[in-house]
């Protein structure tokens, strides 16, 4: 019995391999009946690849994606940088950039950009918070030069999909933004603040329309932000949140209002951190051409209000890279920075962006 199984098993392997090879060598001969001359074999090597995986996907698609009709279903070309190009039938950024996840989400080696990520070289127009460091160490000169770089490293990982009757998935991301004095030698070329920002949510599929406008999406979760530091520099806190993404064409923004989870005065680093981080921020989003502007508000619903505002700009700068200016004018920067007002412009270069 066991024998019999045993070659059973070698049978449908040894068969899903051919019936495997057979469909690439179709896919390939196909492409280079239809291909120009500037194609390369390997370039129709690597777009068979991603249709016969995108093919075997399409029975575990993601639940946001399971009422897309055939219409809906993206297309591939390669253009003369060799780029991909994903188009869908509402022309929707937001749905563009789910086809590209979903692209990549049966991967188990490849993690999804979730934030813009980035790296820009920053000047405080103001001065930094040398509060807490003095406390820390009254007997170290840290004077903190206004040019410094910042930095943003953001993933995300699908964990479960199709929960909740293929309703809903889950994921968990984690979230690095750094400020680098890396122009003050005299200060060591110090990490002036480094925020660690793990997260994990459930996202559910809607499809409410108001006015045009689509809540795409609704997440539910839990976030950790924290400096991890001791003492008179650390600073934490914990929030259940919620995020409603709409989307209309190439405008997309997402409401996200939160509860800061108690924590006991004794351990708590910044009792009064909502006063100044608020309690919910909004995020849009607007794609035009190849270029793409961002804006995020902090608020804290008070007449003393003392949020946030950022604004970004990016565009086509070579081939996967984009350049990326930033201006940043509030509270909260960075942790370290929390109660302390910040005014910064920064230019650099964007490695993923929000769509």
């Amino acid at each position: 019995m066991n024998k019999w199984f045993a070659g059973a098993i070698f049978t449908s392997i040894m068969m899903s391999s051919a019936h495997a090879d057979q469909a690439m060598d179709e896919c390939i001969l196909s492409k280079m009946a239809t291909s120009d001359d500037s194609v390369t074999v390997g370039n129709i090597r690597e777009i068979c690849i991603a249709e016969i995986s995108m093919q075997k996907q399409e029975q575990t698609e993601p639940a946001y994606l399971s009422e897309m009709t055939e219409d809906d279903q993206e297309s591939i070309s390669i253009d003369e940088n060799e780029a991909t190009k994903i188009e869908t039938a509402d022309g929707s950024a937001l749905s563009r950039r789910l086809v590209l996840e979903k692209s990549q989400s049966n991967n188990p080696f490849a993690f999804l950009p979730h934030r813009p990520n980035y790296f820009i070289f920053s000047n405080n127009v103001g001065s930094y918070n040398e509060a807490p460091f003095d406390a820390a160490d009254p007997d170290r000169d840290y004077d903190f030069q206004s040019w410094e770089s910042k930095f943003q490293i953001s993933l995300k990982l699908p964990v479960v999909r199709g929960l909740f009757n293929d309703r809903a998935d889950a994921f968990i991301a984690y979230t690095n933004r750094s400020f680098w004095q890396m122009f003050n030698n005299d200060n060591s070329q110090a990490f002036r603040d480094s925020n660690h920002e793990p997260e994990a949510w459930l996202s559910f599929a809607n499809d409410t329309e108001l006015f045009g406008f689509k809540n795409s999406l609704i997440n539910v979760g839990f976030n950790h932000q924290s400096n991890g530091q001791n003492g008179a520099l650390s600073r934490s806190w914990n929030r259940i949140f919620a995020e409603f993404i709409v989307e209309k064409g190439d405008f997309y923004f997402s409401v996200r209002p939160w509860y800061r989870v108690p924590e006991r005065d004794s351990s708590d680093d910044n009792p009064d951190i909502e006063k100044y981080m608020g309690n919910f921020d909004f995020t849009s989003v607007y794609k035009y051409g190849d270029h793409s502007f961002d804006l995020m508000i902090r608020n804290n619903l008070r007449s003393d209000n003392k949020g946030a505002t950022q604004l970004g700009w990016s565009f086509p700068l070579y081939k996967n890279f984009r350049g990326y200016v930033q201006w940043f004018n509030g509270y909260g920067e960075s942790m370290i920075d929390y109660d302390h007002r910040t005014n910064s412009i920064g230019f650099g270069i964007q490695f993923s962006d929000w769509l």
